[in-house]
């Protein structure tokens, strides 16, 4: 499979696991080509033509023509300028690697991650707080992270992939979708009848399993096992960072007894305890893998050839 029909296709899958739907997806990207077609100048020559098609700014090929033929993935969480050289030391080896796949965002895919914020409002509307509110509260906190982020030097890893000759993609948002997905199906549209049930559902994914062994697994922040969970949400999976932490009282008032997250920040924490909500925080790097691994599911069904060599924090777990 080329490289380009693997990064397109994985966008496809990942739209199907968004969120939003597809028609209101389609709506955005048309936007971004009638806004392309009016610019003239610098404008257009600045103008990031991929977001006419792909409406997630922190997945992108970073390094490859999109041509190279892919049987064999590098795959990790974090790729970053050591992992690129120990994938040119194992090709030294005799290991084949033909492309990598990173997970969280390097380069200019980092550099847009504030652009894939807006999709948490649609995941808060799932669980009872209104778009309006969760719109307003979401463009401070972008804002931040694109402030944050533009001091940062994004471009050292695809750089030295450039220099190695090492094709380079990311999947982040994609793969987000995708466990989001996967926990509201399994978990939050689940009847369970106290916290302790939901830990050892969670501990029956492989990932966490594999995880919780070395020292990392779910935790029951606030609450305990033989409390009830009321109504149970997962949203803080996907949309690239964690919310502003005013969402967390939102989301009480909109009746949610129970938040799954990948991790929360230490003031989201705090405002879960003021609120009585049950918080749990799965593991983020197990969550990561789950992600990466549905995605991968699909790809190997539709190319069976295809493999992977895991590293930085994955592991490959293969389900029906």
């Amino acid at each position: 499979m080329k490289l380009k029909t693997l990064f397109k296709r994985s966008i496809e899958i990942g739209i199907d696991a968004d969120p939003r739907s597809k028609q209101y997806i389609n709506k955005l990207l048309q936007r971004k080509k009638d806004a392309y077609k009016k610019l003239e100048g610098d404008e257009k020559e600045l103008f990031d033509e991929e977001r006419t098609w792909n409406p997630y700014a922190d997945c992108r090929i970073l390094n490859g023509t999109g041509e190279e033929e892919v049987r064999r993935l590098m795959v990790g969480i974090d790729i970053e300028t050591q992992d690129i050289l120990l994938a040119d030391r194992l090709r030294e080896k005799g290991e084949k690697i033909d492309a990598i796949l990173i997970h969280h965002p390097e380069g200019r895919a980092l550099a847009d991650l504030d652009l894939v914020m807006t999709l948490q409002s649609d995941v808060y509307a799932g669980a009872g707080v209104p778009l309006n509110q969760s719109d307003h509260l979401l463009r401070p906190r972008q804002d931040r992270i694109r402030r944050s982020i533009h001091a940062d030097n994004l471009f050292r890893t695809e750089r030295t992939a450039e220099l190695l000759g090492l094709p380079i993609f990311n999947m982040h948002t994609v793969t987000d979708n995708l466990v989001w997905a996967y926990i509201e199906k399994n978990i939050c549209k689940k009847p369970f009848d106290e916290l302790g049930e939901i830990m050892d559902a969670l501990m029956k994914m492989e990932e966490f399993k594999y995880y919780a062994k070395k020292g990392n697994p779910p935790m029951l922040l606030n609450g305990s096992r033989t409390q009830r969970p009321g109504k149970i949400v997962a949203t803080e999976f996907t949309g690239g960072t964690n919310g502003p932490d005013d969402l967390i009282e939102k989301q009480a008032a909109a009746g949610v007894g129970t938040i799954l997250a990948m991790h929360f920040t230490e003031k989201e924490y705090e405002k879960g305890k003021e609120h009585n909500l049950n918080l749990i925080q799965c593991s983020h790097m197990a969550s990561d893998a789950i992600g990466i691994n549905l995605l991968l599911d699909i790809l190997t069904k539709e190319e069976k050839k295809l493999e992977t060599l895991d590293v930085s924090g994955f592991i490959r777990v293969k389900r029906k």
